[in-house]
């Protein structure tokens, strides 16, 4: 065989083989990066009120208001990826029964909510409107937010409308980066071929979502908290590493807390022990929020 016919037999077999991997890539990206989570939403239960805000984008944000004895302090609740307001609602059962009042709500492009969703992104915006809402709407003068996941992410890209009323913040298993995310992932299924495939996946992020990997940010945010926050994370969570532990407690604001649930994987800290949960949150929300029925 000729040298000019190798050459050519070679770009063919490269060409295809970089086909098939763009196809592959995209396909592994539209699977992997449509956050999107619908699913219809079940009439609250008696004493809560189904309530609408919309973020200051314009898009319509649907959720629960359940009054507890003091109207005027609340815990807000966001739930992680993939999920809805009914995530929260055995937190939200336990904090009501505490005596506190509690908004949970669907995040854009979760259970009733519109939009399309975004890893956390522009939830910074629902964030912003919940807390709006709970202002302005409801008069709530003070507030816990309780975000599990890329809800906490949402409430760290939030971090600016963190005014005075605001007096802790429970983050659970958030992430630092997006494309590190991605990139621990990815690594974790195709190992060393991991920096020639993570590029692929995060190129689609700005495609996609209309937005740069990098810019989804939570770590970078922390630092300008203006209260109290408690970092919960699992201690066999695959994600986490004694480095990313080490950096969100270093760059959270005076007096953060990290709390690590020894056994627990990336998961649902409350579904995991709610025994424990409740004692290491109520216990914060008791210092921070106050007790439920403080006078």
């Amino acid at each position: 065989m000729s040298l000019t016919r190798l050459l050519r037999t070679f770009l063919i077999v490269a060409g295809v083989a970089l086909a098939f991997l763009a196809c592959a890539a995209w396909l592994a990206g539209t699977l992997l990066l449509h956050p999107d989570h619908r699913y219809p939403i079940p009439a609250p239960g008696r004493g809560v009120e189904a309530v609408r805000f919309s973020a200051s984008d314009g898009v319509a944000l649907k959720g629960w208001w359940w009054p507890g004895r003091d109207p005027e302090r609340a815990v807000l609740l966001l739930h992680g990826l993939h999920a809805d307001r009914l995530q929260m609602l055995p937190r939200a059962k336990w904090l009501h029964e505490s005596g506190y009042s509690v908004l949970l709500f669907d995040f854009r492009g979760c259970g009733e909510s519109g939009g399309s969703a975004t890893f956390g992104y522009r939830e910074r915006l629902d964030v912003e409107a919940a807390l709006r809402f709970l202002r302005e709407e409801r008069r709530v003068g003070e507030t816990v937010v309780i975000g599990q996941s890329s809800g906490a992410a949402a409430a760290l890209m939030a971090v600016d409308a963190w005014t005075e009323g605001m007096k802790g913040a429970v983050l659970e298993s958030p992430f630092d980066r997006l494309d590190n995310a991605v990139r621990i992932r990815v690594r974790r299924v195709v190992g060393p071929l991991e920096p020639a495939v993570s590029p692929l996946l995060l190129v689609q992020v700005r495609l996609r979502l209309g937005f740069p990997a990098e810019d989804l940010a939570p770590l970078e945010a922390i630092h300008r908290g203006r209260c109290p926050v408690l970092i919960g994370f699992g201690g066999r969570d695959p994600f986490v590493t004694q480095k990313l532990l080490g950096a969100f407690f270093g760059e959270a604001p005076y007096p953060a807390t990290l709390w690590v649930v020894q056994k627990a994987g990336h998961a649902d800290l409350h579904r995991f022990d709610p025994k424990s949960y409740q004692e290491k949150v109520g216990d914060f929300l008791g210092k921070t929020l106050g007790p439920p029925d403080r006078e």
